[in-house]
């Protein structure tokens, strides 16, 4: 610690600990989206033509995973007096996406509503 750091107050000192870590939480939010929306292009590339059982579970493992790291996330946002609830709405919309890309793909969705959700999303025919 330098001897700048022990003229400060403690309260100044939490705070900019409080400031960076906050930072560094939309920084880890924000590479979770990133990956999240990677998804919608691995789906393109291995699903919408065409979907083989072992790419569905494949998509399965991905979406699990994302899932959980969101909960992590969310865990941390949820905590009381967390300064930062558009980060906590986005975590929250991100999840909801990857809820939907699982009933898109391994939910009870009918086929012809199924082809509807790919034509308007992706602009088949």
């Amino acid at each position: 610690m330098s001897a700048d750091a022990t003229l400060e107050s403690p309260v100044r000192l939490v705070g900019g600990l409080r400031e960076r870590l906050q930072r560094q939480f939309k920084l880890q939010v924000a590479d979770w989206q990133d990956t999240c929306r990677e998804l919608a292009g691995w789906e393109d590339r291995n699903l919408v033509e065409g979907s083989s059982p072992e790419k569905l579970a494949e998509h399965a493992v991905l979406i699990d995973e994302l899932e959980q790291v969101g909960r992590w996330l969310t865990a941390t946002a949820n905590q009381p007096g967390f300064p930062d609830k558009a980060t906590t709405e986005q975590i929250g919309r991100t999840l909801r996406d990857l809820q939907d890309a699982r009933a898109m793909w391994h939910g009870q969705i009918q086929e012809d509503l199924r082809r509807e959700i790919l034509r308007d999303c992706f602009h088949e025919s």
